[in-house]
């Protein structure tokens, strides 16, 4: 199934001013117990997600982590979108249930279209990204799911080291980490841009 509605696509764009951009990426996994996870999302209730980065008042962006995942591993908060829910009113939702806090878009940087690889199968899955600032709310004090375990607060340059840890993870949980990396390595290459 194809989760991509290209004229809602360029609605977000117009409403945030943004040149209308898409990426492409491709990862390939070997086995197949994380591609058959993300198969069944998307086959079920998932088109893809929204990726949330959130500026906060003192510069720092917010990366997070939980109780499941490896030790010391960040990355940039993602919230599921479902086949028929509105983008941006899922940035808001996910942004208050996951981290507590009421936002302000400040920018729409594009779509990655992951494309997720298995032996001949492939499945799409839709990364939309946000650029947000913080604008009220106590940092996960006020959010409604307890998924977030801790947070961390990290320059462009402590991205970029986040994004290098996911695509480093070994183990069970590298095809996660490499997943993971594609989206927080964009914003990181997205804000360093604009440095």
């Amino acid at each position: 199934m194809n989760g991509f509605n290209e004229i809602e696509f360029y609605n977000i764009c117009k409403k945030f001013n943004a040149e209308p951009k898409m990426k492409e990426v491709s990862v390939g996994y070997d086995e197949d117990t994380y591609f058959n996870k993300v198969k069944k999302a998307v086959n079920t209730d998932r088109r893809g997600e929204v990726v949330f980065c959130v500026k906060r008042p003192n510069g720092k962006y917010i990366a997070i982590t939980c109780e499941e995942y490896p030790k010391g591993v960040f990355r940039i908060p993602t919230g599921g979108l479902g086949h028929s829910e509105d983008i941006v009113e899922a940035v808001y939702r996910e942004t208050r249930e996951e981290l507590g806090l009421e936002v302000e878009i400040v920018k729409f940087a594009g779509v990655v279209k992951i494309r997720f690889v298995h032996r001949k199968e492939e499945i799409n899955f839709f990364s939309y990204l946000f650029i947000l600032k913080e604008k009220s709310g106590r940092l996960l004090e006020d959010a409604s799911d307890d998924e977030v375990s801790e947070v961390r607060e990290v320059d462009v340059g402590g991205l970029e080291e986040i994004a290098l840890s996911l695509n480093r993870i070994e183990g069970e949980w590298s095809d996660w980490g490499k997943f993971r990396y594609i989206t927080t390595n964009e914003i990181y290459q997205i804000l360093k841009e604009e440095a």
